[in-house]
């Protein structure tokens, strides 16, 4: 499997394409659709759907590019817009020879997922690099939070975290990484995080 990384949109987000055996798809739909298809027609791929991967407006470019050409959506099964495939936590999608499994992580919105392939996690505005998104605006809760990056947490040390944004020092990093630099990541109880959240 083969990963394409581009950053751009409206606060350095990124969107990548990941394809295998001839087959793409496009997780967090950040970048304009149409840089994304053209790597994808470059590279004589057949799209399988793009995944939403929340509902804030820096994650939803192109929408209505999507629907007007027929591009399959995928989001999360509580995503308030009108998708092909609503998953749920435990879902798996498939491409090539993999198998995507989707994780229901709210917390900085009800309807965050993220996206676990090969030892990837593509976990948009979950968790960044050294942050995680917050939880102080409408939809968030910083309960749900904690026990998403709990979730994120259980995955093997080795597992790679792809962000919705180029908010850290690196572009990606380790599980491990991010469980030594990851403030977030380090409280010892529910409370603990909460407190330093709300702070």
């Amino acid at each position: 499997m083969e990963i394409k990384t581009f950053k751009g949109g409206y606060d350095s987000n990124f969107s990548y394409v990941i394809h295998d055996s001839g087959e793409a798809i496009i997780i967090d739909t950040a970048i304009n659709p149409e840089i994304l298809l053209a790597f994808i027609k470059e590279k004589n791929l057949k799209l399988k759907c793009a995944i939403i991967m929340h509902s804030h407006f820096d994650h939803l470019v192109g929408y209505d590019y999507y629907l007007k050409n027929d591009i399959k959506l995928a989001g999360s099964a509580n995503l308030l817009k009108d998708i092909d495939f609503k998953l749920k936590d435990g879902d798996e999608l498939e491409l090539g020879n993999y198998k995507l499994q989707i994780m229901s992580t709210p917390g900085h919105l009800y309807d965050c997922l993220c996206v676990l392939v090969d030892g990837k996690l593509f976990t948009s505005d979950t968790l960044f690099i050294d942050g995680c998104g917050r939880c102080d605006l409408s939809g968030a809760d910083v309960d749900k939070m904690y026990d998403s990056l709990e979730k994120i947490k259980s995955l093997p040390d080795e597992t790679i975290i792809y962000p919705g944004h180029d908010y850290g020092p690196v572009p990606f990093a380790t599980l491990a990484e991010q469980k030594r630099s990851n403030y977030y990541l380090q409280a010892e109880s529910k409370e603990e995080f909460v407190e330093g959240r709300m702070r």
